[in-house]
């Protein structure tokens, strides 16, 4: 089946679009202050784990056109800029959750629902489908005050129906990542760096409780570079005296389970230029001890600043996002110390014989943006996307079934996979 891409883009203030292509979900572009954090599929039958709402992926090999028509994407908008680290562009919504349908053939978004008063859901910053339920979980964005954690499920029409909420332990809430047995919901918050264990029910997708295990990579130390409002730094700049500032605290950005054991996590620590390597307790749903931590790039002396770590869904590769040097590095896996991991845990053998020991290697390292870009803002992105105004496409090669490269040509890479509108 031929990839179904869009051929422009029309929703003004858009921040992230997850679209399908090639059997996949890639994000490709970003802009300003409103964030599509997923995208879900409706459907009259039913795949057997979530009826009504399906995900993209299980249509990979779908030839019926009327499926592109079938497409959800829920989007989330920023509401209040003095509670964020960074400095968006745009202006605040006045409501914070939207759900659009997605047509394909002209790329056209036609709104929903409207939900989430700016008052009472504040910057939802990151956004999670259930992978078999027809749930989405948000998270809020507030250096000052602990973030929440709101649980939706996805009517058929479209609309949102809370049914639950919890408290996400830290400042900056960030990023949401569910177990590979959909017990567990983890939260990672960007401004005091702490992680935190969530239960979840399996069969409904609800809260079973609060936070049940905390990581704190400070130890308990106070934070010491302040808020913007209190005199610190705005997060979006890149110069020096930001830099500076930013880097003298952890902060956790992203964490993301290896796919091959679920017992690893990788966390990037934007802070320390660092990616963190864990050992996640997949019986007790908790973050055990810290086993590793490397380097996010080459170690130039200048910072990389990782935020996000994506697996690559064939290979045993793993690419970071390093937003401030406006690099990808691409790392190699260690399957074999991964299945060594995991069987030490089954076996309750004590995790202290793996500190030290990496499953990662850097093997290369590709630059994201032109030599003559300016630098003086970060770019942060995801895969496929790591620039404010720059959209750069990467081409994965397999030479030799053990080296692979990665290859940017961002206008050629444009022009092979879709128009681009971005709004103005």
């Amino acid at each position: 089946m031929q990839s179904k891409t869009p051929c422009s883009l029309q929703i003004n203030d858009l921040f992230h679009i997850i679209i399908h292509s090639n059997g996949s979900l890639q994000q490709l572009f970003q802009t300003n202050s409103t964030r599509c954090s997923s995208v879900l599929t409706t459907d009259a039958s039913s795949d057997g784990h979530s009826p009504g709402i399906r995900s993209l992926a299980s249509h990979a090999d779908d030839d019926d056109d009327n499926y592109v028509d079938q497409q959800l994407f829920f989007v989330t908008s920023y509401s209040d800029f003095d509670k964020l680290a960074h400095g968006p562009r745009g202006h605040a919504g006045k409501y914070t959750l939207r759900v659009y349908k997605f047509f394909a053939n002209d790329g056209a978004l036609v709104l929903l629902h409207i939900n989430g008063e700016a008052a009472n859901v504040i910057n939802p910053a990151f956004s999670r489908f259930h992978p078999f339920l027809n749930v989405v979980y948000t998270c809020t964005e507030d250096i000052e005050e602990n973030g929440k954690i709101l649980a939706y499920q996805i009517e058929s029409d479209g609309s949102l129906l809370q049914i639950g909420e919890v408290d996400a332990g830290g400042t900056s809430t960030c990023y949401l990542t569910i177990d590979r047995d959909q017990r567990n919901l983890i939260a990672v918050n960007y401004w005091d760096s702490s992680l935190v264990v969530i239960p979840l029910s399996k069969t409904t997708g609800e809260f079973k409780g609060p936070i049940h295990s905390v990581y704190d990579p400070r130890q308990g130390k106070a934070m010491q570079a302040a808020a913007k409002k209190h005199g610190g730094v705005n997060h979006s700049n890149n110069d020096d005296s930001t830099i500076a500032q930013r880097q003298k605290d952890p902060h956790s950005h992203a964490l993301v389970l290896d796919p091959f054991e679920g017992c690893v996590a990788y966390v990037p620590d934007l802070g320390k230029d660092l990616v963190r390597e864990f050992w996640y307790d997949k019986e007790c749903g908790r973050i055990g001890c810290e086993l590793n931590t490397l380097p996010s790039g080459l170690s130039t002396g200048k910072a990389d600043g990782p935020r996000y770590f994506e697996f690559h869904p064939k290979f045993n590769i793993a690419y970071i996002v390093n937003e401030l040097s406006s690099t990808v590095a691409v790392f190699s896996i260690d399957r074999e110390l991964l299945s060594e991991i995991a069987r030490a845990a089954k076996l309750k053998k004590p995790m202290d014989a793996f500190k030290g020991r990496s499953t990662l290697k850097l093997i290369q390292s590709i630059k994201t943006v032109p030599s003559a870009f300016p630098t003086k803002l970060n770019t942060c992105g995801r895969i496929a996307c790591t620039n404010l105004v720059d959209l750069s496409l990467f081409r994965i090669e397999a030479m030799n079934h053990s080296q692979y490269s990665v290859s940017s040509n961002p206008m050629e890479a444009a022009a092979k996979h879709a128009k681009v509108l971005l709004p103005r």
